[in-house]
């Protein structure tokens, strides 16, 4: 599986402000996770487990980023042990077991489903073997002048509008400084 890890900085500090503050121990492959990369983006990955698939939008971090727990109602979850540690596109988690029987296992909670808990791993490293990412490609990070070059040459040049534009822009910021690297644990 492919990241774009989050600053780490003082994350081992931030690990345990956030076991203090719930009264929880996370996992150790998780926490192992959260020291290297803690969190970050994961566009283009997706997984399968079993009858359950879905993209992974993000991973939480823990500080200052743009995927982080303390955006987060974290209350309920703690109070049925569970932790969110991820979603997908359309606002659905992946948590962390915290209860003895369901300690470190991974579950997939979908809203549309009543958030009924589905468990798609035993372990953190088990479930990112679920996970496959494609590569942001080259032509993702290109110039608005140069993906207008290439239409143009392809005689395709009337396609092109201030939306789409606006549209290849909003790409190159999400995408254009996304270093991705392979997740090892």
């Amino acid at each position: 599986m492919l990241i774009s890890k989050f600053k780490n900085a003082d994350v081992e500090q931030e690990i345990l402000k956030v076991e203090e503050k719930y009264d929880i121990a996370l996992p150790q492959q998780y926490k192992d996770f959260l020291c290297k990369y803690n969190g970050g983006h994961t566009p283009k990955t997706k997984f399968r487990v079993g009858k359950i698939s879905s993209d992974i939008r993000a991973f939480y971090g823990l500080g200052e980023v743009p995927f982080s727990f303390r955006t987060l109602d974290m209350k309920e979850w703690i109070e049925n042990k569970l932790l969110p540690i991820g979603c997908d596109s359309f606002g659905n988690y992946i948590l962390i077991g915290l209860s003895n029987e369901g300690y470190g296992k991974i579950y997939f909670s979908n809203h549309e489903a009543g958030d009924k808990l589905v468990c798609i791993g035993d372990d953190f490293i088990s479930f990112l073997k679920h996970c496959k990412s494609d590569k942001i490609s080259a032509a993702t990070k290109r110039s608005i002048k140069e993906r207008e070059t290439a239409l143009i040459a392809k005689g395709r040049g009337s396609i092109i509008t201030d939306d789409l534009r606006k549209m290849w822009q909003d790409e190159i910021d999400k995408y254009g400084n996304m270093i991705q690297e392979e997740v090892e644990l």
